[in-house]
């Protein structure tokens, strides 16, 4: 019904069932009350809604067009018991007030929801310390092998071989040898094995020089270093 239908309705009942015209009539006053929280409900748009959702007329309140007979929606209430029919009016009388009890309660409390958030990140902070210890016991005294400086082995100077892979032996105050002077001994003694090699890829500067244990470190291949060093002993 229109805005304006409710409201003539309202005004033909309410004229009709008032209490100055019913004078001592108790059925006459229960109806003009009754009239009253229809109107009530039905005159604001959003008591409306609410009215139209519990009679299931429509999903959206009185928004939605839909074509619904009256003897439809208020057929059911001829089947109501007298205390379904109390609930009933009750319902509609929370419903005029604004009131609704009929909603399921919060999953939570809304104004706990720092709370929880600061909670939950925590506790994730408080698993990602822990879990290292719990799951590998990292905090183990032997988690890791023990640390030794052992000196059983003598460390040798010794410069890195691109090519060979390798470190090789340099003998003190010895300079290593260029990158030219060595790829032109490979390519002298091993052509074949510089031919497998990326030439763009290895040192053009100078050769990496090191102390590595004596196990490590291989006899040095280049022939001019050993002659060079032979000539340095030979001087002294």
């Amino acid at each position: 019904a229109k805005p304006d239908e409710i409201k003539a309705a309202y005004r033909k009942l309410a004229k009709r069932y008032h209490p100055d015209r019913n004078d001592g009539d108790a059925e006459a006053e229960t109806k003009f009350k009754e009239v009253l929280e229809a109107y009530g409900t039905l005159s604001e748009p959003f008591k409306r809604a609410l009215y139209d959702q519990d009679l299931q007329f429509s999903a959206y309140g009185t928004r939605a067009t839909q074509e619904v007979e009256r003897e439809k929606w208020t057929e059911h209430w001829d089947r109501e018991t007298p205390e379904e029919r109390e609930a009933r009016k009750e319902r509609y009388k929370r419903y005029a007030a604004g009131e609704r009890n009929d909603l399921p309660p919060a999953p939570f409390k809304v104004n706990l929801t720092p709370l929880y958030m600061l909670g939950t990140i925590g506790g994730i902070f408080y698993v990602c310390v822990r879990a290292p210890d719990w799951f590998d016991a990292q905090s183990d005294p032997t988690f890791c092998d023990p640390a030794h400086d052992d000196t059983s082995v003598p460390l040798v100077r010794a410069f890195y071989d691109p090519v060979m892979d390798r470190w090789e032996r340099l003998p003190e105050d010895v300079d290593p040898p260029t990158p030219q002077e060595l790829y032109a001994h490979y390519r002298r003694s091993k052509p074949q094995l510089l031919e497998q090699l990326d030439v763009r890829l290895l040192p053009k500067v100078r050769l990496t020089t090191h102390r590595v244990p004596k196990t490590e470190a291989a006899l040095a291949s280049f022939r001019p270093l050993h002659a060079q060093a032979r000539l340095h002993a030979a001087s002294e």
